[in-house]
């Protein structure tokens, strides 16, 4: 009897096994589908807290083992007080190439992120505050900017204790693209049905870095990239623009530098600089439609002018405010 049992045992946990391997599959194929979309909940999630308006992603690509990442489909809405109708941001991709073993080590490495087919609508809301300006006092909250500095300690000479080991690593981009770049300036300086396109070109930024972490080092490149298209936009020398708005968009890259540390600003200056260049011809290709909006508007942009033309070294020589 138990000889001829004992095949019909070792038939069951076969099939046992059979079925339990099968379910492993499922486990991890499962897990692997669902990364994409736990991610692509996750990266709306930390949009909507860093800059403040709801942010949603069409479709997230996790490489988890060919370590290349797309995210595709990000939008975010304007800021209460806005035009609802419009987004404020509006991006096609974002390829991440950051292979596994960098992002496990103590120092997280991320060798490139590029945002391609970025849009980018600044308005004037009824309180005569930009859009661009609402968003950057949020990213100041995220990243503890609008919290007053701290008083020194009365023991100076202290050696600070460690912080826990695996709480907040440092995080490196080795390069950041912007490609295909356009702002809407909308009812701002006219245009067609209020709108003037500004396309800019490519802006190439490197050697990101964050002690903060990921989590930090996301508010902070959310800052980095409205703050070198706004600055990108001065440095274009658009005529027409009025001295309220040269204003509020120099008020706005001075927010992003209190949100950023110093390593992240001198980056974004030496990106600015690096397309200089052609952000000169940016601004002659628009003349024509400052020109015309000039002479419309008569008295009514007196006074532009001479901000307006300060020219493009000025502009990056008063990156964040101050002379470099």
């Amino acid at each position: 009897m138990r000889s001829s049992t004992s095949p019909r045992r070792g038939g069951a946990l076969a099939k046992v096994l059979v079925v339990l391997a099968l379910l492993v599959v499922v486990v991890v194929v499962g897990g692997v589908l669902l990364i994409d979309s736990i991610a692509r909940a996750g990266i709306a999630a930390a949009g909507t807290y860093a800059l403040g308006a709801r942010t949603s992603v069409r479709e997230a690509s996790i490489g988890i083992v060919s370590g290349k990442t797309a995210i595709r489909g990000l939008e975010v809405d304007n800021p209460k007080g806005y035009a609802q109708d419009v987004k404020f941001v509006s991006l096609g991709e974002i390829a991440v190439d950051a292979g596994f073993a960098n992002l496990t080590g103590e120092k997280i490495v991320i060798d490139r992120v590029a945002l391609s087919d970025l849009v980018v609508d600044i308005e004037k809301g009824a309180d005569g505050t930009l859009n661009v300006n609402a968003v950057v006092e949020r990213i100041k909250k995220a990243t503890g900017a609008d919290k007053p500095a701290d008083k020194p300690t009365e023991k100076p000479t202290e050696k600070p204790t460690d912080a826990p080991k695996g709480e907040s690593r440092e995080a490196v981009i080795k390069e950041l693209r912007l490609e295909r770049v356009t702002v809407n300036l909308r009812n701002l300086v006219g245009g067609k049905d209020g709108v003037v396109e500004v396309k800019l070109p490519d802006i190439v930024l490197r050697d990101l870095s964050s002690k903060g972490g990921v989590d930090v080092l996301a508010s902070e490149v959310s800052g980095v990239v409205i703050g070198s298209v706004t600055q990108a936009v001065i440095a274009a020398n658009i005529e027409g623009l009025g001295a309220d708005v040269l204003g509020g968009l120099q008020g706005a890259v001075d927010g992003i530098g209190q949100a950023i540390g110093g390593p992240l600003k001198d980056a974004v200056g030496k990106g600015i600089e690096g397309a200089a260049a052609a952000l000169k011809d940016v601004g002659k290709g628009l003349g024509d439609v400052g020109k015309k909006i000039g002479e419309e508007a008569g008295k009514a942009l007196e006074g532009a002018g001479d901000a307006v033309k300060k020219g493009v070294g000025d502009a990056i020589d008063g990156i964040f405010g101050g002379k470099k």
